[in-house]
This record gives C-alpha cells, structure tokens and sequence, in this order.
C-alpha cells in the first residue's frame, strides 16, 4: 500500500471520530427534546407520558449504540494505519533543485558591453488646417 492510500485512510479514521462525537450530541439532544415535549391528549395523558419516556431512552440507546459503532471503527482503522505507516520506509526526499543566480551575483556592465542607447523620438511637426 502507497503512503497517499494510507493518509487517505488516516483521514478516513478521523472522520468517523468526528461522526461519532455528532452522533452522540445529536442523539442527546433528541432525548432531551423528546422528554421535554408536551404533545398529551386530555384522555391518554398518563400513557403519553410513558411513551415519550420510552421513546427518550431509545432515542439515547441507539444514539450510544451508533456513536460507539462509529468511534470504534475508526480508532480501529486508526491504530492499523499507524502501523503500516511505521512499517513503510522513509519518503525519498525531491532532488533538490539548482540554486539560481540572484541579480546582484551578475558581473557589471562596462560602457563596453552595455547597450546603446536609443536616440530620443522626434516630435511630428504640427499640421496647419486649411478651414481655418
């Protein structure tokens, strides 16, 4: 396996971390909206109440069951990378590139070698107007 597949699965392990911490916030936050709401029928109201219990802790249940399901698949993949990436030999460093002359390294031109200089344009002569 290259270096490049292995960071790609690196990043994969991070992102199912990530998920896992989401999961299990939102998962949270739904057991408290579901224990806080107040949807009762005058007839059925202790029945209700029940239910929106039971429905709180499903809600935490399958929230724990996700978020562990997640983060343990991706501290898994996470430590199994780490080791192939400890087993592989170090990366060839890129050959290194030739230094290039700064402007100042140039030698100075003499009044030899430096060009001529060009001789000042001449203005056109103005054009007088018949019409006038």
């Amino acid at each position: 396996m290259t270096r490049s597949t292995l960071e790609w699965y690196e990043l994969l392990a991070r992102g199912l971390l990530w998920a896992a911490g989401i999961v299990f916030l939102l998962s949270m936050i739904g057991t408290v909206v579901i224990a806080g709401s107040d949807n009762s029928l005058p007839v059925l109201e202790d029945v209700e109440r029940q239910g929106r219990g039971i429905a709180a802790l499903a809600s935490l249940g399958g929230g724990l069951t996700a978020a562990g399901l997640l983060g343990g698949l991706g501290a898994i993949l996470r430590l199994l990378v780490a080791d192939r990436l400890a087993a592989l030999p170090p990366e060839p460093e890129p050959p290194a590139e030739p230094a290039k002359p700064s402007r100042a390294a140039k030698p100075p031109r003499d009044e030899e070698t430096r060009p001529a200089k060009k001789p000042p344009r001449r203005a056109k002569p103005e054009r007088k107007r018949e019409n006038e």
